[in-house]
């Protein structure tokens, strides 16, 4: 009877366990939703003239050396409105409905169309079928229905992109994608229309969009977040003297690929000593001294949305005297700049509240005669925007749905103009604020900001230690 029940029991745990792996995704599936990509399409179109057409490319693939291409990024204005992961594809928006190809309708995606033999070696391309199954776009194409009579100009008068030209697409704006093949082909079937059509930039539509943060953002930014927290707590329970700058970096990024980040948000930045003075430092190669502070500014990005955090350790796990009061003077000027993270304030203001913090502070230990000299001491802005690009767009008023960072710091590298016990100290607190109609949320209050919540998390149990 036991051995009955037990086989009774057995493949009731094996079936459970079957169920268990049908119904478990092997792949991520907490990407943006079709849904979402077709509503921001929606709030665009509903901006242009009526007689408008955006025009929106894929970024190209880039050659690191010879044959060999970095890992593929898509333009985060494309990916924002489409939710497409592949080159070689361009996205037209109109206003009101207009006919494409015997299609009518106001969207229209061309895409590159399947490739067994270029799919063996890279992976599968959607292409029109499979593109649809996981989009809501309109009417999609592939890139090789594009021709001089494919668009219908006669009924457009104005072209909104982020490319200028003396013609339409000869020159790009700001930092957007350089020309491409594609661009350069639509310059010629512009030009094939004879027709002066009028030039609309898209960067103040996008900065609108893009600066309030949807349900399904915020959800993706609080989760890079998270994963960031991971390896910030992990290098304070690991680190000790003898670590090299490149260690610390190594344990945050095995966190957040461990977690599904597919990039770093940006380069790494472990900078010890003199190095944390340095604001972009990524060389990472220093071995770091007792006694150092290690400053280490690195995070994850998650399914296209970046986190920003930074956090500065003292080596031995023990702050000196000199470090503790250049640490609590930044502390004290972040608190001030996620105090002004409100709606309807500006955005100015955070930095104007952190900034008249560390003015005070220097000057009270005189490290600085005046503000001006102070800012020698805190030359960068306190905020920017945070989401699909690191410094990202949005707007230049808070509101609910906005996240941006707080990120004050102090740096004073050897030969400063003051007492040489303050010389390479570097201290910046960095996370990632979401603006609510109430109080400020941290989402990255996860590891640990102050100096006695950092010397307790240092004498942690890391794996790595």
């Amino acid at each position: 009877m036991k051995n009955k029940l037990l086989l009774i029991w057995t493949l009731a745990l094996v079936n459970s366990f079957g169920l268990m792996a049908q119904s478990s995704p092997l792949y991520p599936t907490d990407y943006l939703s079709p849904e979402f990509h077709a509503n921001r399409r929606m709030a665009l179109k509903e901006k242009l003239s009526d007689k408008g057409m955006a025009v929106f490319f894929a970024a190209q693939v880039r050659v690191r050396n010879n044959d060999i291409t970095y890992q593929y990024a898509q333009n985060k204005n494309f990916y924002y409105l489409t939710g497409l992961d592949e080159p070689n594809a361009v996205l037209f928006l109109f206003k009101n409905p207009v006919t494409v190809l015997g299609k009518t309708g106001t969207e229209f995606i061309f895409l590159q169309n399947r490739d067994p033999f270029k799919e063996l070696w890279t992976g599968k391309i959607l292409g029109v079928e499979g593109y649809k199954e996981k989009s809501k776009m309109e009417h999609v194409f592939t890139n090789d229905k594009l021709s001089p009579t494919t668009l219908p100009l006669a009924q457009v008068d104005s072209v909104y992109s982020l490319y200028r030209t003396e013609g339409i697409f000869g020159k790009y704006e700001r930092r957007e994608e350089p020309l491409t093949r594609m661009a350069n082909m639509l310059d010629s079937l512009v030009l094939a229309q004879n027709k002066a059509l009028a030039q609309r930039s898209t960067m103040a539509i996008m900065s609108q969009l893009r600066g309030i943060k949807q349900a399904e953002e915020i959800a993706l930014i609080k989760k890079a977040a998270e994963i960031s927290v991971l390896g910030h707590n992990d290098v304070m329970r690991a680190i000790k003297p003898g670590m090299k700058e490149f260690q610390a970096q190594a344990i945050m990024e095995y966190h957040f690929k461990n977690q599904g980040s597919e990039y770093t948000g940006y380069p790494s930045i472990n900078g010890a000593a003199g190095n944390a003075c340095v604001l972009h430092y990524i060389t990472n190669l220093k071995e770091i001294q007792s006694g150092e502070l290690l400053l280490s500014d690195c995070a994850a990005e998650y399914h296209g949305y970046s986190a920003d955090v930074t956090r500065t350790v003292p080596a031995n796990g023990k702050f000196s005297e000199a470090q503790k009061q250049i640490y609590e003077i930044v502390l004290q000027a972040q608190d001030a700049g996620i105090a002004a993270c409100k709606a309807g304030l500006p955005f100015s203001g955070v930095d104007a509240a952190s900034r008249a913090v560390v003015n005070a502070g220097l000057i009270k230990l005189g490290i600085a005669a005046n503000e001006k000299e102070a800012r020698k001491y805190f030359p960068h802005g306190t905020s920017h925007h945070l989401g699909l690009d690191v410094h990202d767009l949005g707007p230049r008023v808070l509101a609910a749905g906005v996240v941006l960072t707080v990120e004050p710091g102090i740096y004073i590298p050897a030969g400063s103009n003051c007492d040489k016990k303050w010389w390479d100290i570097g201290v910046r607190i960095e996370d990632d604020i979401l603006v609510t109609q109430d109080a400020p949320i941290n989402l990255s209050a996860g590891s640990p900001r102050s100096v006695v919540e950092i010397e307790k998390m240092t004498k942690g149990k890391s794996i790595f230690k």
